[in-house]
């Protein structure tokens, strides 16, 4: 295939492979490093301002939120103005949400600014799947294991970043130095947006038949997006707190949090090798989601000694159960527009479940002065996960169970 674009529009250039794959990485590095950067500097923040971890909660839950209610705008915006339009500009709000957070007068603006940025992120998250299924079926897998690398990669950075910049400054330095990776994605993805856009086919403004919101295997993806990512954000908002709690310095809880993220990459490169191809998707499915459950409850019971073995598992199945249901958008549906129908309600009941993950875990901590109550929940729900993993990855598109 020549062209990423299945109908091109003959007036633009053709844009290639390579220069796509670079605008998804650039677009990627956002959508997870802002957030992730939060959790390793909440003592320094915690200090400057003198806010509870049930505020710190409620900023870490923030995100969930405004996933929630955005994904289904990012759906309604992209058939308005194009998916090609709608990310350069997601970009541009991500800037404003990161200024907001560095340059306010108080801990509220903290939390407004993670409340815009996070609005970008919904955009990026909902959209992109659903463009590499319009403009590269045949590459799924590529497009989606590129996609979920590099938000381990630039998470992975955040984590090791954030503490060593919040000593040589202060945390502000550590959430503001990600306004150079969103500027470099929108320099990237402006020009482009021309270029991309492509004539709607039928498919994609069409009634397909199929509603995605009275399908049973829809709200079983949905189910299991968000209990995959309550669990992600409340380790990457919490596990370095959990871990200083067992006695590890702020430093090493910020390189636990790195291997974490590094150790995910593994976890993406077995989704997009072997997931697509699988004879038995529902048998891997359930693999990946036992190896993030043992993670997290190693994490809570093992000794400290053990804690890197624990942070791996979990940091491979977290990735690899994320990267697993971007695929499911995709291969689970006909067509681009279905893709973005799934993805807009998969993120925004997913998220809307995953705001009870850091809110609960901060409030249970606030409540009972220990870590153990909320690990057990956390771990309870991730073992109810692993059996609803089963369902989410039967090979039938969604549209294939209404004939």
């Amino acid at each position: 295939m020549s062209s990423p674009s299945s109908s091109p529009n003959p007036s633009h250039r053709p844009v290639s492979l390579a220069l796509l794959l670079c605008a998804v990485i650039l677009m990627a590095a956002n959508l997870r490093s802002p957030l992730v950067a939060l959790g390793p500097v909440v003592p320094f923040i915690q200090d400057d301002l003198g806010v509870s971890a049930s505020y710190i909660g409620l900023i870490a839950a923030a995100p969930m939120a405004v996933f929630a209610l955005f994904s289904p705008l990012a759906v309604w915006a992209a058939k308005r103005w194009g998916m090609a339009q709608v990310l350069p500009w997601s970009m541009a709000l991500m800037m404003a949400g990161i200024g907001l957070r560095i340059t306010g007068p108080s801990v509220d603006f903290l939390l407004l600014g993670t409340i815009v940025l996070s609005a970008a992120i919904a955009a990026g998250n909902v959209l992109l799947p659903a463009l590499a299924k319009r403009n590269l079926p045949t590459r799924i897998g590529l497009v989606v294991g590129t996609l979920s690398a590099t938000m381990s990669v630039s998470a992975a950075l955040a984590s090791a970043v954030a503490v060593p910049l919040a000593q040589w400054g202060d945390w502000r330095w550590s959430l503001g130095v990600w306004l150079l990776t969103a500027l470099a994605a929108f320099a990237i993805w402006y020009p482009l947006r021309k270029r991309l856009a492509v004539p709607p086919t039928a498919a994609e403004t069409g009634d397909s038949g199929v509603s995605v919101w009275r399908s049973p295997q829809a709200w079983m993806i949905s189910v299991f997006m968000g209990t995959q990512s309550l669990a992600f954000y409340s380790l990457v908002n919490f596990m370095p707190s959990v871990l200083q709690a067992k006695g590890l310095t702020a430093l090493a809880a910020g390189n636990y949090m790195s291997l974490f993220q590094i150790s995910s990459l593994l976890g993406v490169l077995a989704v997009s090798a072997w997931f697509g191809r699988s004879d038995n998707r529902p048998l891997f499915s359930v693999i990946i989601s036992v190896l993030m459950c043992a993670g997290v409850a190693g994490i809570w019971l093992s000794a400290a000694e053990w804690t890197w073995l624990w942070v791996i598992l979990a940091g491979i199945g977290g990735s690899a159960t994320f990267s697993m249901v971007l695929m499911l958008f995709a291969l689970r549906t006909d067509n681009s527009s279905e893709a973005a129908a799934l993805s807009g309600m998969a993120q925004a009941v997913g998220y809307a479940i995953a705001i009870l993950g850091p809110l609960g875990m901060g409030m249970l901590y606030d409540a009972t002065g220990s870590w153990t109550a909320a690990m057990a929940v956390l771990s309870s729900l991730l073992a109810a996960e692993c059996v609803l993993a089963w369902w989410v990855a039967q090979p039938k598109t969604l549209g294939e169970y209404r004939k």
